[in-house]
């Protein structure tokens, strides 16, 4: 295994060592009455999946798409776009970002809400796949070497605690000094809590809003409606927008 190579991977993890929508994600779930059960569940969600992307690019991901490529851009998978992207700006509508959290809903937030907050943490990190850069370069690397899976398997491990290294550094921070102004800036904390449901709310509908149009934009051309005409499937997002970004390998 040569060192070199694993300093040049975790290099590339290093200038952009996380992602802002992490930090954003991270400052809103501190409000919580749980901060450290809410962090930790949400980062879970980031890490399995940054993790499981990043395998299964050094596994030759691009060749399964290619395989299955007509199922992927078919008019069955954007009907399922469609209806996930309309069911989560409805959501972003209807949901009360004022309703407070009281004893009954700190229940529910301890079961369905964590499996929610995991769920979105999954979410949010397919989307940004697609500006993942770091993440194809330190793939690039690794598939130049040509190591067996025992090397670099370790490699991609350290590669995604580094990814979700700085969120914990903010939940350490806030449970040392933050927990000390937690009295003094209780009203502060409410609007704040507020704000940052709000701000939630806004992610969910943007990423609502952008599977819809992008599956009514394939329907109204797969359809030939006003005259658009039919687009080759390459030149399409897809339901699944980060594959189109995904680096050319020949296999492992």
């Amino acid at each position: 295994m040569s060192p070199s190579a694993a300093t040049d991977v975790y290099k590339t993890r290093l200038l952009a060592s996380t992602t802002p929508s992490a930090l954003l994600a991270t400052l809103y779930l501190l409000k919580r009455s749980r901060p450290a059960a809410a962090v930790t569940t949400y980062m879970a969600g980031v890490f399995v999946t940054y993790f499981t992307v990043a395998v299964l690019l050094m596994l030759g991901l691009e060749a399964f798409v290619r395989r299955f490529e007509d199922a992927l851009y078919s008019p069955a998978a954007y009907a399922v776009q469609l209806l996930l992207g309309a069911a989560m700006l409805v959501y972003s509508f209807v949901a009360d970002p004022k309703k407070g959290a009281g004893p009954r809903q700190d229940r529910i937030t301890g079961v369905a809400g964590f499996a929610a907050l995991f769920a979105l943490g999954v979410v949010i990190t397919l989307v940004e796949m697609t500006s993942a850069f770091p993440l194809f370069a330190a793939v690039g690397v690794l598939t130049y070497q040509q190591w067996p899976i025992r090397l670099w398997l370790p490699v991609l491990v350290g590669y995604t605690v580094i990814f979700v290294l700085p969120p914990f550094l903010l939940l350490f921070l806030h449970q040392v000094v933050g927990r000390r102004l937690e009295r003094r800036f209780a009203g502060l904390q409410q609007r704040l809590e507020r704000a940052g449901h709000e701000a939630v709310l806004w992610i969910i509908g943007i990423i609502g809003f952008y599977l819809t149009m992008d599956a009514v934009g394939y329907f109204l051309v797969h359809f030939n409606l006003f005259g658009l005409g039919e687009r080759p499937p390459d030149e399409s997002l897809g339901p699944w927008p980060f594959l189109a970004s995904l680096p050319r390998q020949k296999g492992v």
